[in-house]
């Protein structure tokens, strides 16, 4: 029952890891075509006039980049490094290569930055990023280690470690940096993040920093603190304050899937089958490709004996996510295939 709350950082690497385009790893056929078309025929004419002006290569960079010339944009970067090397302009390059899908060749470059600027906490930040990226998790930590050991007061190295704790599973260690990074920037990310996990803890925290962050909503639009507030109760068997969470956030958004999903295990547990099996198909309806929408049809279905439909569910959930491998065993014990 978590809540996915995607921190800056992972929606970045997310970002970063999935922008790899056909043309991300290669040059395209003509490369002067492309730069005297729009929207680069402007700063290309301009470099031309002036080719010893290094800011016009910077912004040329920064258009090709925008346009996924990734390669193109590497040169222009590259020239300006050859005359003005420096940190900033290495992490841009580093970037780059991960853009063009070139991991290897990106952390090599990283790691011959931290070389040429031992000191830079703006380097060992990024390689923390990039090791994250690569699943290095303890190489990670170790990298971010560094930076607090440098900057205690830096929420944001706490925060970004607190997201590998949590990807080794070592959820105290994420909550001790989750609530140290709180303490020093009481950032509105933190708050939901400390929040999640102290819901999934039984920890009544959960509710105080949620209503802090709904306190801070003027415009009444956030709706994973209230999903929190009811994910808290639904695990201390607070059923009904659970609901009224949960029918607040479909009020909020219609669409929120999790929410009639929550709703429905409630009533399951309560043995209240067909309100259970009603949510479950609004949250098919919803979003037809959500897998526990029809996961929990399956169990609906198989309570009431209907084993072919539950069977049909069950198909339908594992189709839709092969990793949910109980939606296939379930289906396999009833005799489907």
């Amino acid at each position: 029952m978590n809540i996915r709350v995607k921190t800056a950082l992972m929606a970045v690497l997310v970002a970063v890891a999935g922008c790899n385009s056909d043309n991300g790893g290669k040059a395209a056929p003509n490369n002067k075509a492309i730069l005297d078309a729009p929207p680069f025929a402007g700063v290309s004419d301009s470099i031309r006039r002036y080719p010893d002006n290094l800011s016009l290569y910077l912004r040329r960079a920064d258009l090709l980049t925008q346009q996924a010339q990734y390669v193109l944009a590497y040169r222009d970067l590259s020239k300006v490094w050859d005359k003005s090397p420096t940190e900033a302009l290495g992490v841009q390059l580093v970037n780059n290569l991960f853009l063009q899908g070139k991991s290897d060749e990106a952390m090599k470059k990283l790691q011959a930055l931290q070389q040429q600027f031992p000191e830079s906490l703006l380097l060992k930040r990024r390689m923390g990023e990039a090791l994250l990226l690569n699943g290095q998790y303890d190489q990670a930590i170790a990298a971010y280690d560094t930076i607090i050991a440098n900057d205690p007061n830096d929420f944001e190295a706490y925060y970004e470690r607190a997201t590998l704790h949590l990807n080794k599973a070592d959820t105290a260690a994420a909550i001790t940096d989750l609530e140290k990074s709180f303490s020093l920037q009481p950032t509105q990310l933190a708050a939901i993040s400390l929040a999640n996990l102290y819901a999934e803890k039984k920890n009544p925290r959960a509710v105080a920093l949620a209503d802090e962050v709904i306190g801070r909503d003027s415009a009444g639009e956030l709706i994973d603190p209230v999903y929190i507030k009811g994910i808290y109760y639904a695990n201390t068997g607070q059923s009904a304050k659970a609901l009224e969470a949960f029918n607040q956030c479909i009020r909020m958004d219609w669409k929120f899937q999790e929410a009639y999903i929550e709703k429905g295990i409630i009533y399951f547990g309560q043995k209240n089958l067909d309100e259970a099996l009603q949510q479950f198909k609004l949250a098919a309806t919803v979003t037809n490709t959500f897998a526990d929408a029809y996961f929990w049809q399956g169990r609906c279905y198989e309570a009431l004996g209907k084993k072919e439909d539950a069977i049909a569910n069950y198909v339908r959930a594992y189709a839709l996510d092969k990793e949910f491998t109980e939606a296939r065993e379930r289906a396999e014990k009833l005799g489907g295939k």
